[in-house]
């Protein structure tokens, strides 16, 4: 007897239990997210929608700058704020330059306009640079002096000694260069060599505005052997002391400037009670005197001096950062590591992948990792070789990279090859990418284990915003006046393509969400097979508790599917459970 023969179908069940997070490959696991928007790691290996963010009352178009010392502070229409003071001496009206904040101590450095702010007591406050220039007609005296000022006196010169010397008879002796003072010794009947000499510069308030040991450049002396660097040995209000020999004292009446200047410089840091800056036009690395940023000029041979260096590497510098007690140049192909603590320095060159053009602010360390934009992608460094961390974004182009770090995380912004500025975050501790949003960010700063940025709204608005409102490692509500949390915001993913290790046609006969959720939240499902660019809704469901959402879920048959949940308020996903139906290979 034939017995008629049943074709079973063959179904299965799969689970997914655990969620990844952002990857742009062409084939990834099916845990992971193709596309998402607004997600974040903290709940990991649950699917979570990230913190709300909160906005502080202070915006304006002329919002460029942001800081953190004992407090936060910003600059805004060209006022600087400081622990809810108004800064009121230190005006910024050109707000096309990007400030650059370096913090030294008590003090905030703030560049490019090269002023000096003390935290500790805000009216203090002024100029890293300073310069003198006499009135033509003013009398500007030089003479030869001693160490604390007084003036030699009845002293001669000439190429030969004078002839019956007495004991301390002084001579300067013309007949090598440098001259040189000499003294008589009745003891030892010889000239004696005086080796420090200094002359003393006398005019009207010519030295109020110095100090001692300042590096400082003289101009329009009419003997040319001034016009260089010198450090101002000793001072008054109306005199300078410098190191230095004349022959005879002398006066003039044009024009004398005194200056003491900062380097232009495109980078800044500060690293071992020095600020450290670079120049791409002088192919430069120059350093400050310790603990002094005012001086970038003394050069007397001891531990304190400031410090150049010309660098014989090709390109533009693109960032520096301080980085476990280095400090490190980079360019787009190289990066300088400064190794010492006085100078002369040790420079030495690593080609690497640096920092892209345009990306400075991407230099963060999150624990103890240096993370950055390279022209290649993000890159992860710790003193070696760089290390991509950017597989997951695929082919894609980005530039023009601002980061900041909060709990683990590397939160950085870009701009994607279509100009929109999108907001990433990389949790460290899991290795996981994930997607935000569609925002502007100009800058961010930490404070208080707190992350703060400044963002800007269709480039007509600017406002300052603290990335998660719910953390409590910090009380950041004191730090600025007034602030909102934000409103319950949009949320979505895109899955990969599901499918594609079973060969054969399939049917999605059921998918099962299960989930943690608060009042007033819900979500909708959207699926797509066969890359036909076609989504089609399944439903709209409103969650509030722990539970789980049953989604008859009959698919045409297909290869392969991808769905898409998009949704508001605060929901958790724990899994996602699918059943599929199998059939033949047509």
């Amino acid at each position: 007897m034939i017995k008629p023969t049943i074709n079973y179908i063959n179904k299965s069940e799969e689970l997914i239990s655990s969620f990844s997070g952002y990857s742009k490959n062409l084939k990834i696991p099916e845990n992971c997210f193709y596309d998402e928007e607004n997600i974040c790691s903290d709940y990991s290996p649950v699917f979570s929608p990230r913190n709300k963010r909160a906005v502080f009352n202070v915006s304006g178009k002329r919002l460029h700058g942001l800081f953190s010392k004992s407090s936060v502070g910003y600059i805004n229409n060209g006022t600087l704020y400081y622990n809810g003071a108004t800064v009121s001496g230190l005006t910024f009206p050109d707000i096309s330059e990007e400030r650059k904040f370096v913090s030294l101590g008590a003090y905030l450095l703030i560049f490019p306009d090269k002023v000096y702010l003390n935290t500790k007591n805000i009216t203090d406050y002024g100029s890293l640079e300073a310069e003198f220039e006499t009135t033509q007609g003013t009398t500007v005296s030089f003479s030869l002096c001693r160490s604390d000022g007084s003036l030699y006196e009845n002293y001669c010169f000439g190429n030969t000694p004078p002839e019956a010397p007495k004991n301390n008879d002084l001579w300067v002796d013309t007949s090598v260069i440098p001259n040189e003072l000499k003294q008589y010794s009745e003891n030892t009947e010889n000239w004696m060599n005086i080796f420090s000499t200094y002359v003393r510069i006398s005019s009207t308030n010519i030295g109020k505005l110095f100090n001692a040991f300042d590096g400082v450049k003289i101009s329009g002396c009419q003997n040319n052997e001034f016009n260089n660097y010198f450090i101002i040995q000793d001072k008054g209000d109306d005199y300078l002391i410098i190191s230095g020999i004349l022959n005879e004292s002398f006066s003039q009446t044009e024009s004398l400037k005194i200056s003491r200047k900062l380097p232009e410089m495109d980078f800044y840091c500060e690293s071992g009670n020095r600020v450290w800056g670079c120049s791409s036009k002088n192919n430069e690395i120059y350093c400050s005197k310790l603990g002094d940023p005012k001086n970038w000029n003394c050069f007397m041979g001891i531990a304190s001096d400031s410090y150049a260096v010309t660098v014989g590497t090709d390109g533009v510098f693109t960032g520096a950062v301080s980085y476990k007690g280095y400090v490190l140049f980079f360019k787009e192909n190289c990066v300088h590591k400064i190794y010492g603590f006085n100078p002369p320095f040790t420079v030495n060159t690593s080609y690497i992948r640096g920092v892209q053009k345009g990306s400075e602010k991407s230099l963060v360390t999150v624990n103890e990792t240096l993370y950055y934009k390279s022209p290649n992608g993000i890159v992860m460094y710790d003193g070696g070789l760089p290390i991509s961390i950017f597989d997951n974004f695929s082919d894609d182009y980005y530039f023009n990279a601002v980061a900041g770090n909060f709990k683990n995380k590397y939160y950085v912004c870009m701009t994607n090859k279509n100009n929109k500025r999108i907001l990433f975050n990389y949790d460290e501790t899991k290795n996981i990418w994930h997607k935000e949003d569609e925002i502007n960010i100009k800058e961010f700063v930490s404070h208080n284990s707190n992350l703060y940025f400044i963002a800007e709204n269709n480039n007509e608005n600017k406002k300052i915003y603290l990335i998660d409102s719910k953390n409590k490692y910090g009380n950041f509500s004191g730090t600025l006046s007034g602030f909102n949390i934000e409103n319950n915001f949009p949320w979505n993913f895109e899955t990969g393509l599901w499918g594609l290790n079973l060969p054969n046609k399939k049917y999605y006969s059921n998918i099962t969400i299960r989930a943690i959720a608060v009042e007033n939240s819900s979500f909708s499902v959207f699926f797509q097979y066969n890359s036909n660019n076609n989504w089609v809704k399944k439903g709209e469901f409103n969650f509030e508790k722990t539970g789980s959402i049953n989604i008859p879920f009959i698919t045409p048959r297909c290869d392969h599917l991808k769905i898409k949940i998009e949704g508001i308020g605060d929901i958790k996903i724990l899994s996602i459970f699918r059943k599929i139906e199998k059939g033949s290979e047509k």
